[in-house]
């Protein structure tokens, strides 16, 4: 039975003033649930923003406010056939991580993949896995980038990886799988965040950390990096001191 991982970012890899980057989403089977949850609670959510059932609009996690986008959350967290998964970049301990986001995107896919797979989830036992993200921030020259990057890795695996690029305003599973990015990205780096509060079944998500032996390390090796630039520079400017007599 093919299983379905629909991914979504928040954040940017690029941007200085946020620490954390996020890939999140969820493991599901049964696609048709979440797309149904999605559109109960949409009609829920335009009614309270005095949007026409009817009109066509996508409701993004930045156009919401957390109780609204926490309506969309709990209804998918509730179902048990959905799994709920991310990863969590700490830019601020990355050693000279210096790759394009496109490559960046790529390598941190396979490793959430990778850390799914060792967790031993029981959907993921599959000879088949649709991979369903967004394509707004992907060019087409490197649409297919990720398939074959990934059907490499996994090739010994016996697992024929497929990935499926859409557009997020007609796609409700893409728009649930950015609501569950936004909640990570608001959980590590707004430290007075409440949304996570409201899920009551936020406990129900896989969450793998990058670089993990340096995740969340205060000071921070990027700290440590403009430090060490600071006292290279006072010490070259020591050195060029004529003392004149």
């Amino acid at each position: 039975m093919k299983t379905y991982i629909v991914l979504d970012e928040s954040g940017a890899m690029h941007l200085k003033n946020e620490r954390y980057f996020v890939i999140a989403g969820y493991i599901t089977r049964e696609l048709h649930k979440v797309t149904a949850s999605h559109k109960r609670i949409e009609e829920i959510v335009k009614e309270r923003k005095n949007i026409p059932i009817k009109e066509k609009v996508e409701l993004k996690a930045s156009k919401i406010n957390d109780s609204q986008q926490a309506l969309f959350l709990n209804e998918l967290y509730e179902l048990s056939s959905v799994i709920p998964i991310a990863i969590v970049i700490d830019k601020d301990n990355l050693s000279k991580f210096e790759a394009s986001e496109n490559v960046a995107y790529n390598f941190f896919v396979k490793n959430l993949l990778k850390y799914l797979f060792k967790c031993n989830i029981p959907m993921l036992q599959t000879n088949e896995i649709e991979l369903r993200v967004d394509n707004r921030n992907t060019s087409v020259k490197t649409l297919k980038d990720l398939e074959t990057f990934l059907q490499w890795e996994f090739e010994l695996m016996d697992l024929e990886v497929k990935v499926k690029y859409l557009n997020s305003k007609y796609n409700r599973d893409i728009q649930m799988a950015d609501y569950v990015a936004n909640l990570i990205w608001k959980k590590y780096n707004c430290p007075n965040e409440k949304l996570s509060k409201r899920i009551t079944q936020y406990y129900r998500t896989y969450i793998s950390k990058f670089p993990f032996k340096l995740f969340g390390n205060t000071p921070t090796l990027r700290q440590k990096e403009q430090e060490n630039a600071k006292n290279i520079k006072k010490d070259d400017k020591k050195s060029k001191k004529v003392v004149v007599n």
